[in-house]
């Protein structure tokens, strides 16, 4: 199947349609968590906050957290550019509705409006390569595929449906016909892409190495790699002085984009436009030096500025301690190898699925272009799966990338089983097809492979939504030894401090924690006394059936988590009577 024609206004009022339906099915199905501002994860309720610090008057290169280990406050390395539109319906809605209803406002629209901006994108790279039908086809399994939408559900506003938008606007600059314009909306996808996380770092590398690739091949398409190099180092230099000030030029950071990546992406780029008329040779030896010249530089550049980034890496300063405990635990930033056998398969297989289909179709392709843009899509989620394999949470680009393939699969199949004699087997085949579906592809395997364990799970309890945190609001404004994973939460919904949450620069309040709730409970006592400079913490805060406190206690079963859950409270510690799953302890100073 071949593209054909222009983009009709119908197609546009269809995207707009489907949209609106999927936003409206969301809006229903988070109504509660809308309405009482629950966050699906504690990275959502912390930059919340951190946009308050920030209309409140916190400075825009200040990113820190200061009512995180006070009086030192806690580091941290977000991104403004994530902030604006969350802060900007805030700002506008404000004046009409109060604080409150505008932050709820802005929690509801921002992710909705993020995958209004993903329709549109993903619409645009499928219609580059096939017609009208599929690419709208593409955008209707997006609509119904969870391992995406869930980066896009109400109060889901932190930054990781950015990071979906940004891989498909990249992907629609090396699908794009004009390619200097493509290369340039890939650069600048990619340079906001790692302002807003350095995991973007593979996929620069991945867009990269694949306009290297075009380059070597075909010489028309040189424009291309030149754009995006270009674009990408002179973007990447400005928003990184734009986000945090010239100073951060000369800075290196190994968690962030900073001088020991923006650095060598400006010499790559720098390298490529200075040589790309050296690079116009017959040969593909020689249209490849400059590029390797290029990759080279940037490579020692790295090493010279930051060679630490790429030996210790962003979490040395944790305690072996704290790193097995925490981040070791952080199962969405771990291998598909280290997860159950059905996440695995959820994560993996709509992927792998795409990408056959994505191979067939370049094999089907009727002339060489067509044929070539399906072998890029084809490398990008070859690449995109690799990643994934590698960390859980990539997996919604890689699915994004399988969709224009998995759709062209579907048309494909359904065409010929419609020229089916018996109807009963149209009729059967035809339902057969929503297993190919990423949905369908998930749902089939965690069907196999889950056991149907008869034994009960053990009840958890969320001690991150207001009504559990409620009780705190009869305590003054107090320094709160609490688990990391309700840090975030206890910011935005009380008027206390903590001592550490789950971002890992603020390495002090995660050493403090982890090393406290599994230590003995007299041992414990020192690192509580320890918080606010030697003065202490004013109350420590439970919640027995929370993940990370039961795998305290598991690790440590004599340690403070452990006995505090079994009921067994150190004389250092006062109970206080509390209703609901939190249990609140002033700390005895005598």
């Amino acid at each position: 199947m071949r593209k054909s024609g222009l983009t009709t206004p119908g197609s546009w009022l269809t995207l707009a349609a489907l949209w609106a339906l999927c936003a409206a099915v969301m809006l229903f199905l988070f109504r509660a968590e809308i309405a009482q501002m629950i966050f699906m994860d504690t990275d959502d309720a912390m930059r919340l906050q951190q946009v308050r610090d920030w209309i409140g008057g916190q400075g825009w290169f200040d990113v820190s957290q200061h009512r995180i280990n006070p009086p030192v406050g806690g580091p941290m390395h977000w991104s403004r550019l994530v902030d604006l539109p969350i802060a900007t319906i805030i700002l506008l809605a404000r004046p009409l509705i109060g604080q409150h209803a505008a932050e709820i406002l802005a929690c509801a629209t921002v992710p909705l409006l993020t995958l209004a901006a993903l329709v549109a994108a993903l619409f645009r790279a499928a219609r580059l390569i096939t017609t009208e039908r599929l690419a709208l086809a593409s955008v209707a399994l997006l609509l119904v595929t969870p391992t995406i939408l869930i980066q896009f559900t109400p109060t889901r506003i932190d930054h990781h449906g950015w990071q979906i938008l940004m891989a498909t606007i990249a992907l629609g600059g090396a699908l794009d016909p004009r390619r200097v314009r493509g290369g340039a909306l890939a650069g600048l996808a990619i340079a906001i892409w790692l302002q807003i996380s350095t995991e973007g770092l593979p996929y620069a590398a991945l867009f990269g190495g694949l306009f290297v690739l075009r380059h070597a091949i075909d010489m028309t398409e040189s424009p291309r790699l030149t754009s995006f190099a270009a674009t990408l180092g002179m973007a990447a230099l400005g928003l990184l002085v734009a986000t945090h000030g010239g100073g951060a030029l000369a800075q290196t950071q190994c968690d962030a984009l900073s001088a020991v990546y923006a650095w060598p992406l400006a010499l790559f780029a720098l390298i490529i436009v200075a040589g790309s008329r050296l690079s116009q040779g017959r040969t593909v030896l020689r249209r490849l030096l400059i590029p390797a010249i290029g990759g080279m530089a940037a490579l020692a550049a790295s090493l010279w500025i930051g060679a630490d980034c790429l030996t210790a890496g962003p979490f040395h300063e944790l305690t072996p301690l704290a790193y097995q405990q925490w981040y070791m635990r952080v199962m969405e930033g771990r291998p598909v190898w280290e997860q159950t056998l059905a996440l695995a398969g959820v994560s993996l297989l709509p992927a792998l699925v795409g990408l056959a289909a994505t191979i067939a179709a370049a094999w089907n392709a009727r002339d060489g272009q067509n044929r070539t843009n399906w072998l890029v899509i084809a490398i990008l989620l070859f690449g995109a799966t690799s990643v994934a394999a590698l960390v859980l949470r990539a997996m919604s680009v890689a699915h994004v990338f399988a969709l224009p393939g998995i759709a062209w699969l579907l048309a494909t199949l359904f065409q010929r089983i419609q020229k089916l004699d018996a109807a009963a087997a149209r009729v059967l085949l035809s339902v057969l097809l929503a297993l190919l579906t990423p949905v369908g592809t998930a749902s089939a395997w965690t069907s196999l492979v889950e056991t149907g364990d008869a034994t009960l799970p053990i009840k958890k309890e969320n001690c991150r939504t207001p009504s559990a945190l409620a009780p705190l609001d009869a305590l003054p404004p107090s320094l709160l030894f609490a688990p990391l994973d309700i840090g975030p939460d206890i910011l935005v919904h009380t008027h206390h401090s903590v001592i550490g949450t789950g971002h890992h620069r603020n390495v002090i309040g995660i050493n403090a924690v982890t090393h406290a709730f599994l230590a003995s409970p007299d041992a414990a006592r020192a690192d509580v006394m320890a918080a606010k400079a030697g003065h202490g913490a004013d109350y420590l805060v439970m919640c027995v059936r929370v993940n990370e406190v039961m795998l305290y206690a598991q690790s440590a079963p004599n340690g403070l988590a452990a006995q505090l859950s079994r009921g067994n409270v150190p004389d250092w510690l006062q109970p206080l009577p509390t209703k609901g799953p939190l249990r609140i302890y002033k700390v005895r100073r005598d």
